[in-house]
């Protein structure tokens, strides 16, 4: 009963994965989901990441002053999303660097329908878009600082690498790894 109240998503290994339904208010004239509700669904997801891993975002803001802006995103758009289709946006932290954190997600529509349980998500599944994004850390007066303790320890549980992200350090303090 309990995965059934989960709003969060869950963790499959490093890949987070984020169920989204398609309302009307997300899609065009056409029924099509709008281009830009797709950085919503994104902006979404990774929220969530941050709570599932330990750190929910607001706390996280409160507790450090640290807020998360987006440096640089890359969209590939593969197919459109249409009213009333259950997507899933895969989440994974590919780096972290000082005040970076480089993220990759990938938003498709599982060809079973409906909601994908853990692990299940298929070669069948059709991706829709491909995001590509580099995220800073900054204050309050908008100036970049170092990833946060607590989120860099998250991530580090995570075990990064591949992809071409570095590993952070095993103190936690998003420093580059030399390990």
């Amino acid at each position: 009963m309990s995965e059934a109240l989960n709003l969060s998503g869950h963790l499959v290994g490093d890949i987070h994965h984020f169920p989204v339904r398609v309302y009307y208010e997300d899609t065009d004239a056409g029924g099509i989901v709008y281009h830009a509700n797709y950085l919503r669904y994104a902006e979404r997801a990774r929220t969530e990441m941050l709570r599932v891993l330990g750190v929910p975002h607001a706390e996280q803001v409160a507790a450090t002053g640290v807020a998360f802006a987006v440096r640089r995103c890359t969209m590939d758009f593969l197919a459109p999303a249409r009213l009333e289709n259950t997507l899933v946006v895969r989440s994974r932290i590919t780096g972290v660097t000082g005040a970076t954190i480089l993220a990759e997600q990938t938003i498709y529509r599982p060809q079973s329908g409906g909601i994908v349980p853990p692990g299940a998500a298929g070669r069948e599944d059709q991706v829709l878009v491909r995001l590509s994004l580099k995220l800073a850390c900054i204050n309050a007066q908008g100036r970049a600082v170092r990833v946060p303790t607590p989120v860099a320890q998250a991530f580090a549980r995570l075990g990064l690498g591949g992809a071409g992200g570095e590993k952070i350090n095993s103190k936690g303090d998003g420093a580059p790894s030399e390990e």
